[in-house]
């Protein structure tokens, strides 16, 4: 006897046959939702990571990273976009590493320093009013040492560093025990991930979203 449209078999049938299309539209969306999250927002960080949380140690970080940035943000003030700024920074690398090293010589330490540029994660952090979610971003990322300290970041382009250096949230501490340098750590009041805002000029003009 033919089944009816209407039987539960073929209801049952159907319901199946619905659920499966569903999972498979959740699974292929799973990756770009993924990639999402991964690279929050278009920027390029400044990462150094002291040898300790001594307070020498502290101190040489905050030395190697002035010298960073004056080198640094004149390099970049003509740069137009995160791939313009990773590939200046990436070809100026050996002279980046050896003004850090000459930092830290004249300060009368041998720490072996070491730049990269790579993608690494950060925790979400507030620049202002810019509000850059957890994940992975574009960085320079300067090593002294073992690199076992509290360490202190910001953000190249857009240039927020100067904001940083001057009371903004700029730094982490990953060490067992906060360092007596003035480094701030602020997180989602709930342990999630903030919203991303931008209310500044500046990455208004970043974005292409300037108002007249």
């Amino acid at each position: 006897m033919a089944r009816t449209p209407f039987s539960p078999a073929f209801r049952l049938l159907t319901l199946f046959t619905l659920l499966v299309a569903f999972c498979g539209g959740v699974a292929s969306y799973l990756p770009h939702l993924e990639a999402h999250e991964a690279s929050p927002l278009p920027l390029l960080r400044l990462h150094v990571v002291a040898p300790s949380d001594d307070p020498a140690d502290q101190a040489l970080k905050l030395k190697v990273r002035d010298e960073i940035l004056a080198y640094v943000d004149p390099l970049l003030a003509d740069c137009h976009s995160v791939e313009e700024s990773r590939e200046r920074v990436q070809a100026h690398l050996d002279e980046i590493q050896n003004r850090a090293a000459s930092v830290i010589t004249q300060a009368g330490y041998d720490y072996i320093v070491t730049p990269e540029v790579g993608r690494f994660h950060f925790p979400a952090k507030v620049y202002g009013h810019l509000k850059a979610p957890a994940g992975e971003y574009e960085a320079l990322r300067v090593v002294i040492g073992g690199g076992q300290g509290a360490n202190w970041w910001c953000v190249l382009y857009p240039p927020l560093c100067l904001s940083d250096r001057t009371g903004a949230v700029a730094s982490e501490n990953t060490a067992a025990n906060p360092p007596a340098i003035n480094t701030i750590e602020s997180v989602s009041p709930n342990g999630g991930e903030p919203n991303i805002e931008v209310r500044s000029k500046l990455w208004d003009m970043v974005t292409g979203t300037e108002k007249p």
